[in-house]
């Protein structure tokens, strides 16, 4: 008790006062109402203008304004203090008093004094109007709008541009749609007043050639047209002597000149047939480009005798330590040449001796294997392979440098029967290179139907990929392949920015992988849904049965990542699982994943991520760590790079050396700029991002609505809410919480840094 009277006397705005609690004072304050309002009454009954004025002013809205003037004058004579401190509530609720004396002047009684004044008086006519006219109903808005964001300043306005970006978004995405609306619409508009012209220009021009015809027919037959004097009427006599007819007056000429005459248009149907109606027009096909448009291939052969002199040190070599070998085959490659060595014989000891010479025994192949540094020495040369034995012969292979090395053109490898025959059937034939014997090397990535490449940095990792792409814009279009590419680094795969094939613009942002990942899952769910109505198992079954449906085909989709270990690094377990998912589900939806790293460590190629990638091509590597990762093997530490890669398959048991293919910078130009150029028929549109909802931001940042709403929550309580403390408060990483803030940043949250 002690404590509140003398919280009362520190005079706080939510104590009572003790002229309250005294009866005289409170009786004479009641008296004094009492007074004023006798006073008040007495005045406006004495006095009819007054009284009708004050009614004409507010009418019914001196009940919400009386409230607030009596609650007013309560507060100043027993809590002076809480009109200062509330000040702001006072000034909503006199904005509130405002818009209902505004609402009440949409409403007049049918005769009395408010029949003119309206119901809210003259001043809700200045309010809001004497009907709901455009003006009022906006001054009103205004009002409503305008006092949040006056007195609370800092919880309004992150709110009011919130709105204001959801509203933008929603008129961008209507304008998007409604342009490309009129992009389909306009074409076909177009092409029907094109075609109704030169149908039009048909007829008239054919319709002259008929009037034409007639007349020559009137000249040559007008003496025995005289002769038979047919009986017509004036109408006819008119048409005649003209000799213009057409297509309403031909009856009747017929019928004047006899059974036996025909008119010029049907006695010769085929002069004056009518024109043949157009076919629809769906816009010009695509064209796929020439193979011409890149560098002829080289013809560069090896000398023999420089061969068979590298053999004859390879024989010689290992006889000085004992191994008795010889060369059997000799398969010269673009940069490698393998010498088959066919193991000799040596006598056995302390065997039976028999007729002809002592018991031999085959060279043990571990023998040659050990003297694989004594074969490097006498060869001059660092990069020495075995292989032991060739697949599919009972040879050693030994791989080392050419003499005269040469490059293998992109356009050497599609010019083959295997290329040529893997494309006949339909699938994706990407173009590899010329193994170690100058065969082509040409794979079916739908077969595959994933890849993993990884290599060192300059082992030729990108001049690979953009090989593949290039075969895939020579022999596929866009309305049978669709492709979504990811380069982190930005400079790879960025100039193929612009060609049709592109699901979208290459994303270079790897936070924005996991979103995309995400929406190929999605659009892989949605083909086995369409497959599922049709009763069909893959990608193949849908295509050859929606012609009879009229329905579009499926194309294929290929995501490129030109970078794993940037993703991996962002929003590993994300990219990962997206990835499995895709790998796993794709291959009958038609979606085949081409992956590519230069830090093929376990961190980034995942024991998941390899089980579900049967195929996979290694280039030079720093260390038999790495190429183990890889291919599960060793052998790609001992490459020579720019190009030279182990490449292994479900077709290849071990993995089979080869020679990338060459793409130059200027063919992938005009490649792009072919495609850039054309115009084809639209594309079904795949929409990535149709998963959003309400809360797809926090989809996208892998965060729940919870905790989505209380980074909004700390936001508008702190403006210069930092990283540091939504990871305080969130239990988030660092990584993640800087992406909230951008995400608090482009809703309006907060204040761009």
């Amino acid at each position: 008790m002690a404590a509140t009277a003398e919280k009362a006397q520190t005079g706080s705005p939510r104590a009572f006062p003790d002229t309250f609690h005294g009866s005289p004072w409170l009786f004479l304050d009641v008296l004094m109402v009492a007074a004023a309002a006798i006073v008040a009454a007495v005045f406006f009954y004495f006095s009819p203008g007054a009284r009708e004025w004050t009614w004409q002013a507010l009418g019914y809205g001196w009940a919400p304004a009386a409230l607030w003037a009596i609650a007013a004058l309560f507060s100043l004579r027993y809590f002076p203090r809480s009109l200062f401190h509330y000040w702001r509530r006072w000034a909503v609720a006199a904005a509130a008093v405002t818009l209902s004396i505004g609402v009440l002047s949409y409403f007049a009684p049918s005769d009395g004094l408010l029949e003119e004044a309206t119901m809210g008086g003259h001043w809700g006519v200045a309010v809001g109007g004497p009907s709901l006219l455009p003006f009022g109903l906006a001054k009103m808005l205004g009002i409503a709008a305008a006092v949040p964001l006056v007195l609370y300043p800092r919880t309004a306005g992150p709110l009011y541009s919130r709105a204001a970006a959801y509203v933008w978004r929603c008129l961008t995405i209507a304008a998007e749609y409604l342009y490309a609306g009129i992009q389909r619409v306009g074409p076909v508009l177009s092409n029907i007043t094109a075609r109704n012209r030169e149908s039009r220009a048909r007829r008239l021009e054919a319709r002259a050639q008929r009037r034409a015809e007639s007349r020559i027919v009137h000249n040559q037959t007008e003496e025995t047209l005289i002769d038979r004097q047919p009986i017509r009427t004036e109408a006819d006599s008119s048409s005649i002597i003209t000799g213009i007819w057409d297509d309403a007056t031909a009856p009747e000429a017929e019928n004047a000149y006899g059974d036996g005459y025909a008119p010029p248009w049907e006695s010769a149907p085929s002069k004056f047939a009518p024109p043949t109606p157009l076919a629809e027009d769906t816009g010009p096909a695509w064209r796929l480009p020439p193979v011409e448009m890149l560098a002829p291939p080289e013809s560069v052969d090896a000398s023999q005798e420089a061969l068979k002199g590298m053999a004859r040190q390879v024989e010689e070599a290992l006889s000085d330590h004992g191994v008795s070998v010889e060369v059997s085959d000799i398969k010269a490659g673009p940069r490698v040449v393998q010498f088959g060595l066919s193991p000799g014989w040596t006598a056995k000891r302390g065997g039976e001796k028999k007729e002809g010479g002592g018991e031999r025994s085959r060279v043990k192949v571990q023998s040659i294997i050990t003297r694989e540094k004594d074969l490097a020495l006498a060869l001059k040369t660092p990069y020495l392979r075995m292989e032991a034995p060739i697949a599919g012969a009972g040879l050693v292979g030994i791989e080392v440098p050419v003499p005269t090395p040469s490059k293998v053109h992109l356009r050497a490898v599609m010019e083959t029967a295997e290329f040529r025959k893997i494309a006949g059937k339909g699938g994706l034939p990407i173009a590899m290179g010329q193994d170690t014997g100058g065969a082509p090397v040409a794979l079916n990535l739908a077969s595959l139907p994933h890849m993993l490449i990884a290599g060192s940095t300059g082992s030729g990792k990108s001049v690979q990929i953009n090989s593949i792409v290039a075969s895939f814009l020579l022999t596929k279009t866009p309305d049978q392949l669709r492709v979504l590419m990811v380069d982190p680094k930005r400079v790879e795969l960025t100039p193929f920015n612009g060609i049709p094939h592109l699901i979208q613009p290459v994303i270079v942002e790897a936070e924005e992988v996991t979103d995309a990942l995400k929406g190929l899952n999605r659009e892989m769910i949605r083909r086995y849904k369409q497959m599922e109505e049709l009763g069909v198992r893959n990608i193949e079954g849908y295509n050859q049965r929606v012609p009879a449906l009229n329905e579009e085909k499926m194309p294929f989709l290929v995501l490129i990542v030109d970078e794993l270990a940037d993703l991996m690094m962002v929003s590993g377990f994300e990219v990962e699982q997206n990835l499995v998912r895709l790998a796993q589900l794709g291959r009958a939806a038609g979606i085949h994943l081409l992956l590519a790293t230069q830090r093929p460590s376990v961190n980034v190629v995942t024991g998941l991520l390899k089980a579900n990638i049967p195929a996979r091509c290694a280039f030079a590597v720093s260390g038999q760590v790495d190429s183990r990762v890889i291919l599960d093997s060793a052998g790609a530490e001992k490459l020579m790079g720019k190009g030279d890669a182990l490449i292994l398959h479900k077709e290849s048991p071990k993995a089979q050396r080869m020679q990338g293919a060459l793409v130059y910078d200027e063919e992938v130009e005009a490649l792009v700029e072919f495609w850039q150029a054309q115009e084809g028929p639209p594309l079904a549109p795949i929409n990535l991002l149709s998963g959003e909802n309400d809360d797809g931001e926090a989809e996208s940042l892998g965060l729940d609505a919870q905790q989505m709403d209380q980074a909004r929550d700390l936001a508008a309580r702190n403006p210069n809410l930092s990283a540091s403390v939504l990871q305080r408060r969130l239990k988030v990483g660092g990584s993640r919480a800087e992406e909230i803030l951008e995400e608090l940043e482009s809703e309006g949250y907060m204040t761009p840094r």
